[in-house]
């Protein structure tokens, strides 16, 4: 674990992936284990003026896809140029959000903070192949915390669609192919593949197992060399 500040993991991809339950399942498994674990939504204590986000993206969304559900509440389906040019600057109050509270966190309260949800799932709504546009993800993915493991449920759009009808299918599967080339722009994005829910929480298990290991074999090899050497 890090040493001055919890342990981060985050859990991105498109609604009805399965993030949710996902999160539940590795806050109790975390908790069992005697770690003090807090989760974060990304919309509820990072997102910058999140009411006037909702109803700002509801006026422009006016007349457009609503689903059996009601509609949808940032409608990241719809794709304007002064949409776009808010959003930009929305995010980017994001990622000092993000900053600040980075700051704030401490191992004093807690051990692993997960969050549902992350800036990569805001810049998902920027993505284009547009060199601007490129650029200024980059951009802004230099000045975000960068969690210790950040997950991506990949899932089939038609599988979430019906457990989350909150958008257009057809968006769902542009959506799901924008998060896997975030993955190129992000290489320490971990994608999850499609499975049941029991195989993904097994993998998810497997890769922070990993994960440790990993960061113990580091701590012994730094042990090792800042130890005193004997040239008697």
């Amino acid at each position: 674990m890090p040493s001055t500040r919890p342990f981060l993991i985050t859990f991105s991809g498109i609604d009805g992936a399965g993030k949710t339950t996902q999160i539940e399942r590795l806050s109790a498994r975390l908790s069992a284990q005697g770690y003090r674990v807090a989760s974060f939504a990304f919309w509820d204590q990072v997102a910058v003026l999140p009411g006037l986000r909702t109803g700002f993206s509801s006026a422009a969304g006016r007349g457009t896809y609503v689903a059996a559900a009601g509609t949808a509440k940032n409608n990241k389906h719809i794709r304007t140029w002064y949409l776009s040019a808010v959003r930009s600057a929305l995010y980017a109050f994001d990622v000092a959000r993000l900053r600040y509270l980075s700051r704030r966190l401490h191992t004093r309260e807690y051990d692993v903070v997960i969050f549902d949800r992350y800036i990569y799932d805001q810049l998902a709504t920027l993505y284009s192949q547009h060199p601007l546009s490129q650029a200024y993800i980059r951009f802004l993915l230099r000045l975000a915390p960068r969690p210790d493991l950040a997950f991506v449920l990949d899932a089939s759009p038609m599988e979430a669609f019906l457990r989350k009808p909150e958008y257009p299918l057809k968006f769902m599967y542009s959506y799901r192919d924008i998060f896997l080339r975030l993955h190129e722009m992000i290489p320490h994005l971990v994608v999850v593949p499609p499975s049941g829910v029991d195989e993904t929480e097994a993998a998810i298990a497997r890769r922070l197992s990993q994960y440790a290991g990993l960061c113990l074999l580091q701590k012994d090899t730094e042990s090792l060399n800042a130890a005193p050497v004997d040239v008697s």
